[in-house]
């Protein structure tokens, strides 16, 4: 089989930590490097975060430190959201390895140049560190085969009334990604908010009880407590779809529209305008899922527990 090459760009954050295991277990993908930016919360506790994630599962690849929003002030998650180090209960080991010397937008380039038009990029994270990849490095816009990210939304937002958080922390950076050429697909929140996991779907998934189970229910503050129940509504674990859409991007429905990012708005700051309808009779340049196979989502979650241990 010959594994697709990806690197995971995110900010950790408990569903970046779900999506990286999730790829680093999946037999078809080389997960080559982890390049962390500021997104969830700093780029302090998000690079330490995917260092210690590395380290406690083994992976064997470079972590990078990333970078703070290109126009905007950072704005990082509430810690009521994910925890004050943005991975739930969780708590891993303090790792005893180092970043690369490379920032993120170097590391990136490195891995790109070493496999030209072979690099999938999944991005669970603001687009800053791709955006100034693109921007130092133009060249580079060619050799990288697409990339699949969570963000945006074709209706709503779930940070302002018309935003996704991911791409109104760097709407510029977002704009430039989106206006790049490089095949992309959008694993947006309405995707998302369409596939919940439910408690007893939690049960049955993390019934197996080994160190892999655990990590991830303490991700999700699973079980729950009287102050933190597990929602009736489910719960979304956004970036987890993304990955499982690298895994295999066949458990998505597809639909091929052009997208553009509003940075001029003054209440639709970061709003991912899809042109359902082609109103703008613009070349389609992303390809925006619309509907996720659950049980085959399910399977890969538990494909993960099982192979980790």
């Amino acid at each position: 089989m010959k594994k697709v090459p990806v690197i995971m760009d995110c900010d950790p954050g408990n569903d970046d930590a779900l999506a990286l295991i999730m790829v680093h277990a999946a037999e078809n993908i080389d997960l080559r490097a982890v390049t962390t930016v500021a997104g969830n919360l700093n780029r302090d506790i998000t690079a330490k975060n995917g260092l210690e994630i590395a380290e406690y599962f083994n992976m064997k690849v470079p972590v990078s430190k990333g970078c703070y929003p290109i126009m905007k002030k950072f704005e990082a998650l509430d810690i009521s959201i994910m925890g004050a180090a943005g991975m739930g209960n969780a708590v891993l080991p303090q790792a005893k390895g180092s970043y690369s010397p490379l920032n993120s937008v170097e590391l990136l380039h490195q891995e790109i140049r070493k496999a030209p038009g072979e690099i999938q990029i999944l991005a669970t994270a603001p687009l800053t560190n791709i955006a100034l990849l693109l921007s130092v490095y133009p060249e580079v816009r060619d050799m990288i085969k697409g990339i699949t990210m969570m963000g945006g939304a074709v209706e709503g937002g779930n940070h302002t009334p018309r935003t996704e958080f991911n791409i109104y922390t760097d709407a510029e950076a977002a704009k430039i990604v989106f206006q790049s050429g490089i095949p992309i697909r959008m694993i947006g929140i309405d995707v998302t908010y369409r596939t919940p996991v439910y408690e007893e779907e939690l049960d049955e998934l993390l019934a197996c009880r080994n160190k892999t189970a655990k990590f991830i229910g303490d991700l999700m503050f699973y079980p729950g407590t009287k102050e933190r129940p597990v929602p009736q509504e489910g719960l979304f674990i956004w970036d987890a779809l993304a990955a499982a859409a690298v895994i295999n991007p066949d458990i998505m429905t597809w639909r091929h529209h052009f997208v553009d990012v509003e940075t001029r708005g003054e209440i639709t700051y970061g709003e991912t305008v899809v042109d359902v309808k082609n109103y703008l009779k613009k070349k389609p340049n992303t390809h925006v899922a619309y509907e996720c196979n659950k049980q085959e989502f399910f399977q890969m979650i538990r494909y993960t527990i099982e192979k980790l241990g």
